[in-house]
């Protein structure tokens, strides 16, 4: 009623120029309600807009595995209580190739206990990562891409795409493009901090 009191004149002048023009709207409901359902929702989209903008997808809510490149199955319980750094990408890709150095230092600069970093490739299964992994140097860990990775982490619309999970499983970044080295180092100490400062006062 509050949206009808607001667009009042609008609604009347639409629902007048339905009946004038004789517009066939092809439904049972009555041309004037059809009308203000339209008006409202074309009104209302832009009140809403935040509101309605879909959440990241959180890994604590889907289980995933996958396999790397040495053999070893890596699955989300073998992250809990680490900072995740997760990256979408090909050996295809010119921006994917650029990152690869910032990772490698980002892989140095934290332990694997308490940060994991995984390459998650798009690549054609006739491609050999591993060979690809060593001529380039790279020291993370690298897997294909697999149904349950995309079901926790969603489809990369582009790549390379870049995602910081926290120690609950808990998306807390996620990028398209390059993200360069301090910004990575940056959002994963700020990470680290938090959960010191919670096991300090006990939380």
């Amino acid at each position: 009623m509050e949206f009808i009191k607001h667009h009042f004149s609008t609604i009347f002048l639409i629902t007048i120029a339905a009946f004038w023009i004789g517009i066939s709207l092809g439904t049972k409901d009555c041309p004037s309600c059809v009308v203000v359902n339209m008006a409202e929702s074309a009104f209302g989209a832009n009140e809403d807009q935040t509101a309605r903008k879909p959440e990241l997808p959180s890994v604590k809510e889907a289980n995933w595995t996958a396999v790397d490149i040495q053999g070893n199955l890596i699955s989300s319980t073998d992250l809990e209580g680490k900072v995740g750094v997760f990256v979408y990408w090909a050996t295809w890709c010119g921006g994917c190739k650029k990152e690869i150095p910032d990772l490698v230092a980002l892989r140095e600069e934290f332990s694997p206990d308490e940060v994991e970093i995984i390459g998650l490739s798009v690549d054609e299964k006739h491609k050999d990562l591993k060979a690809y992994a060593e001529a380039v140097g790279i020291n993370y860990r690298i897997a294909r891409v697999t149904p349950s990775v995309v079901e926790a982490f969603g489809q990369a619309e582009a790549i390379p795409t870049l995602l910081i999970v926290d120690q609950e499983g808990r998306i807390q970044f996620r990028h398209t493009g390059i993200v360069n080295k301090d910004t990575l180092s940056e959002r994963v100490r700020s990470l680290l901090a938090t959960r010191r400062i919670d096991r300090e006062f006990g939380s």
